[in-house]
């Protein structure tokens, strides 16, 4: 069996999966952006990429997974504590929203199995991208992510305002209306430079299956000069998984957080592969360890935010993945 860098994915409502092979080291911001799989780590916004991939459909690789060290994980207590901070931050008008995330990292049975997992995504999450990729440069990772970043079609691009989090459908509160208008109006301002015409829809429920958000559709139509990295780069990471200002909040998140996110809230995604052309945000991601699993999971911080109300929605976020790890 070869050791060899691969990426598997699935596209939300298809049944096809496709699978890319190179046994050479990851491109890494290749300047060419033709038909790959492409894969960005949050912290230094480098972008990965298949060095002359081979691509199959419907043809799982064979290979050795690649494995780097788990994550450390951080007490309830310093997650109230941080949460605290992070309020009295953004009401003392510091910030206006950071996105705060942890690490949970539960114990990988002797049984585990990549491919198997991937099955089991695809099937319970037929609305979600569904992907593994494993190299040396990254480790291992497997996602199911609801969330697209920008989504081509002909000269339209599509993406979305994604932010709140319930269980239930119940109504929305005005710090979760209120988190979701601000992703909603940072994306839009990043977008009108590339198009005459930009269209937001109302916010409306995102059903995942095991969580429900509030979303907004937004799309333009893109000048002729611009291409969808232009678009892509110009506004991730969005307020959805960072935070306003951008830049600010990203350099809170990197000094307060306990781990590094790697690919978490990345962007990942196929372009012109098999006609995909979609970049996706990397959440609700697990890195695979050789013993353990890292579940990463965030939350959108507002001045109202109350730090066990954090701590259990993120705790919902995990059964996206952790509820599929304990049927197999």
């Amino acid at each position: 069996m070869q050791n060899k860098r691969v990426a598997i994915y699935r596209m939300p409502k298809e049944t096809d999966f496709y699978s890319i092979e190179s046994d050479k080291q990851l491109a890494i911001n290749s300047v060419s952006y033709g038909n790959n799989f492409f894969f960005s780590n949050f912290e230094n916004n480098l972008t990965y990429s298949f060095d002359n991939p081979l691509v199959k459909k419907n043809s799982w690789p064979s290979f050795v997974p690649f494995y780097k060290e788990n994550q450390k994980e951080i007490s309830i207590e310093t997650y109230r504590e941080k949460i605290e901070e992070i309020t009295k931050q953004i009401q003392s008008k510091s910030y206006q929203k950071i996105v705060f995330s942890r690490v949970k990292n539960i114990e990988k049975k002797s049984n585990f199995d990549v491919q198997t997992t991937f099955d089991s995504l695809c099937k319970k999450y037929p609305d979600a991208f569904i992907y593994c990729v494993s190299s040396p440069e990254t480790g291992t990772w497997m996602g199911a992510t609801p969330e697209i970043l920008v989504k081509q079609t002909g000269n339209t691009l599509s993406t979305v305002s994604l932010a709140g989090t319930r269980v239930e459908p119940v109504q929305w509160t005005s710090k979760e209306k209120l988190e979701q208008q601000l992703v909603t109006d940072y994306i839009s301002s990043k977008l009108e430079p590339f198009s005459d015409k930009l269209t937001v829809s109302e916010p409306y429920d995102l059903n995942t299956g095991t969580v429900i958000h509030l979303k907004s559709d937004i799309d333009i139509q893109l000048n002729s000069h611009h291409s969808i990295w232009d678009v892509a780069k110009s506004f991730h990471p969005t307020p959805a998984v960072c935070g306003i200002p951008a830049k600010k909040a990203k350099s809170f998140i990197e000094e307060n957080e306990s781990h590094q996110r790697d690919l978490y809230t990345g962007f990942i995604g196929p372009i012109g592969i098999n006609s995909h052309r979609t970049l996706f945000v990397n959440l609700r991601c697990m890195q695979i360890g050789k013993n353990k699993i890292s579940l990463y999971l965030g939350g959108g911080i507002m001045g109202d935010s109350n730090p066990d109300k954090e701590w259990i929605e993120t705790e919902n976020k995990a059964k996206t993945l952790s509820s599929v790890l304990a049927d197999i």
